[in-house]
């Protein structure tokens, strides 16, 4: 990736201690072993053995199991017979597979809502389109990122179905991951902001139409996005 499309990039580092991981040895073991797996320092194909990951990042060998189940669930392992975790790749047809998902989820989403959302609940999402809005405007890529987040999240909370939420979140993990290590491309951090607005102007409208046509085009947006970025490196 040259010089110059780097400085267009919306970018931060990770070094080896920058990863937020959560409080338990598993939550550790995944968040290490998933930033592993997202910067290419495990290539597609390559078989990830238990005792050596254990090693390489100080755990036990059952953090480290439970791990790789949990990265199995997010697409990025597959465990195999007689061989362990095998390494699957990050390219173009997997990200069109997650995004397509996600896609189908938000719509699910938003279709539960709409009959029953209130001026309450649209103030709220207002309210969180605004804060990314402005993490935007301060340049704070992971304070844009989890902005988004709780925006996104909260759209399903509203809706009330806590498969879809979980099913989401074991996604958002990996997008996350992804973000941290791609940025957003030029001019792609404005189109969010008016993807975000009109898809809230939508739902106060009460036009589920309108709804599934922006999140559309938000998801193949960011896909397209993030291909464009792997590409580029």
């Amino acid at each position: 990736m040259g010089e110059k499309s780097r400085k267009a990039r919306v970018v931060i580092g990770m070094d080896a201690q920058e990863e937020e991981v959560g409080p338990t040895s598993v939550e550790q073991a995944t968040a290490l072993i998933r930033r592993a797996i997202v910067t290419a320092e495990y290539r597609p194909g390559e078989r990830l053995k238990v005792a050596d990951a254990a090693r390489r990042f100080g755990f036990s060998a059952m953090p480290v199991r439970e791990a790789l189940r949990k990265l199995e669930g997010e697409g990025l392992v597959a465990i195999l017979p007689n061989r362990g975790a095998v390494i699957r790749p990050i390219d173009e047809k997997f990200l069109k597979d997650v995004y397509e998902v996600r896609t189908a989820l938000e719509t699910l989403a938003v279709q539960r809502l709409m009959p029953r959302i209130t001026l309450a609940m649209l103030d709220e999402l207002s309210a969180l389109q605004a804060a990314h809005a402005a993490a935007v405007e301060r340049a704070d890529l992971e304070e844009i990122i989890m902005a988004n987040r709780a925006l996104h999240t909260r759209l399903f909370e509203l809706a009330g179905n806590a498969e879809a939420t979980r099913l989401f979140e074991l996604g958002w993990e990996l997008i996350y991951a992804l973000r941290r290590r791609l940025g957003y491309g030029p001019n792609r951090l404005a189109s969010v902001i008016e993807e975000h607005r009109l898809l809230v102007d939508a739902l106060r409208r009460h036009d589920f139409a309108a709804c599934a046509a922006i999140l559309r085009m938000h998801n193949t947006a960011g896909m397209e996005d993030m291909i464009a970025s792997l590409a580029g490196e």
